[in-house]
């Protein structure tokens, strides 16, 4: 249309190169959120900018040297600094940043310099001409008009929309990884970690990942738009608080690894006769299964106290087993200091992963469109006596576990040293869960701001972005800051998952 319709064309100028029309809508294409069609908006104009700033400097040198009589020296320094050192930099910002958008960008403006600096006979004259300038900039706004109108009137993508999804997703694949890596560490087997279940809820979120960390980047840019930067950077707490999580899940993972391998290490000579862990392995889906805490939105989740009763109850293998009718001064192998360990914390261990796990399912949104916050008044009560009661048995259990080591005087050195790595790999796991549980509150207390500031509503919109010369409150931590949040390293993304994948 640029090039062949008369009253469009006879906007853009009598000169040839309409057809980068086009190109810049096939560049900054609308298949893409809205956040990401704003990001694509702000790099044409950066890109015009600086190509328009090299022509006219260009130009001005080459008027320079002109009217000194230097014309060809004018021509050389146009060469080497601007065609050569313009595009250098061009080509060091594209490789430096490795952003798709920032390439086309990259592309945009090259085009746009060489087009000026090769065909504009300004340059070549020693004169001022700001006709292809204006040209282009024409062009860049009929181009990112096109390609805005389409991408907000045909199925409009929201980066927002898209981002509590993945939230929603994440939360469930963590909920899930959790109770597989509890069951694995409290019935000592390692084939847990090997069944499909924990290697899909690993790849799901492995996946969702990578989109989690596109769409809070892009969810930025509608925030900015649309007054409401302050939801950003709870987003983003919100976000950064999930790698948390995934780290404390790789930390479970580490740990269930450890005790793995030492449970199944041969007792050395002069040690004593190994004793099994248990006739069967701890099933958590025997006597906690998620249904039986009911609807955790319309009643408070059950403490530890309740769970332990109906542990009891139902003669759990870790409590009724040959290994919990042996005295707990002594033990006899590291299997035995495991199972002693298990008989004592296992409970409210249990108790606390599916607590956990109820809250997970539940946070942080509600379906869609509308994704309400999911946030129960009962949550953190309930998470917080689950948090207390688990610490006072972990320290319990720990101290009559090393205290059953000490005990036994009869062991040899390496013996006693394979019964403390055992000790503290127990420690570890128990250390991890805690610590994942506590990071959990905090998840809690980012929704109840996230809530807060939702409740507002336009009250609460702004746009001080507009104003980046004020300094910042000195209050604002580096978490807290806008642009760090948003720019998530996807050499980062890929070491988190790591942390969490199978083995």
């Amino acid at each position: 249309m640029a090039t062949f319709v008369a009253p469009i064309a006879g906007l853009i100028g009598k000169q040839d190169g309409k057809h980068i029309v086009a190109t810049i809508t096939v560049y900054f294409h609308p298949a893409r959120s809205t956040g990401s069609m704003h990001e694509a908006t702000m790099l044409a104009f950066l890109a015009f900018l600086y190509a328009a700033f090299v022509s006219f400097t260009s130009m001005a040198v080459s008027a320079f040297f002109g009217q000194r009589d230097l014309l060809a020296l004018g021509h050389t320094i146009v060469l080497v600094v601007f065609c050569g050192g313009g595009l250098g930099f061009v080509g060091w910002l594209k490789q430096r940043l490795g952003n798709p958008l920032v390439n086309v960008a990259c592309s945009l403006t090259s085009l746009a310099i060489i087009t000026v600096l090769t065909k504009e006979e300004a340059v070549h004259n020693a004169t001022f001409s700001e006709d292809k300038i204006r040209q282009v900039l024409v062009m860049v706004i009929m181009g990112i008009a096109a390609t805005t109108a389409v991408n907000l009137i045909v199925k409009p993508v929201s980066a927002r929309r898209e981002l509590r999804e993945d939230m929603v997703k994440t939360t469930d694949s963590l909920g899930d990884m959790l109770i597989i890596v509890t069951r694995s560490f409290l019935s000592g087997s390692e084939e847990e970690l090997k069944r499909p279940e924990y290697i899909a809820a690993s790849e799901r979120y492995k996946l969702v990942f990578t989109s989690l960390t596109k769409n809070l980047s892009e969810a930025r840019y509608e925030h900015y738009v649309l007054g409401t930067e302050k939801e950003y950077v709870i987003d983003s707490q919100l976000v950064e608080r999930m790698h948390r999580l995934s780290q404390d899940i790789g930390g479970l993972r580490s740990a269930a690894a450890t005790q793995f391998s030492l449970i199944n290490t041969p007792l050395v000579a002069g040690g004593a006769t190994p004793t099994a862990i248990s006739s069967e392995p701890i099933d958590l889906d025997t006597s906690f299964k998620p249904s039986s805490f009911g609807s955790v939105v319309d009643t408070q989740l059950p403490s530890i106290d309740e769970v332990s009763e109906e542990f009891n109850d139902t003669g759990d293998t870790a409590a009724s087993g040959p290994s919990s009718t042996r005295n707990d001064a002594t033990a006899a192998s590291p299997a035995d200091v495991f199972s002693m360990f298990i008989m004592h914390l296992g409970p409210s261990m249990k108790s606390l992963a599916y607590t956990l796990k109820q809250i997970l399912d539940e946070l942080p949104f509600g379906p869609g469109p509308e994704y309400r916050i999911a946030v129960n008044d009962h949550f953190r009560t309930s998470l917080e006596d689950a948090i207390n009661l688990f610490s006072e048995a972990r320290k319990e259990s720990l101290d009559r576990l090393y205290k059953s080591i000490e005990l036994n005087p009869t062991q040899s050195v390496e013996a006693v040293a394979d019964f403390e790595e055992v000790g503290a790999s127990c420690g570890y796991f128990s250390f991890s869960l805690l610590d994942f549980a506590q990071d959990t509150l905090a998840y809690l207390d980012i929704l109840e701001n996230l809530k807060i500031e939702l409740d507002e509503g336009p009250r609460s919109r702004s746009w001080k972005w507009l104003v980046f010369w004020r300094k910042r409150a000195p209050n604002n931590s580096a978490s807290d800051d806008l642009e760090q949040l948003g720019l998530l390293e996807q050499d980062e993304a890929l070491g988190l998952s790591q942390e969490i994948s199978s083995p």
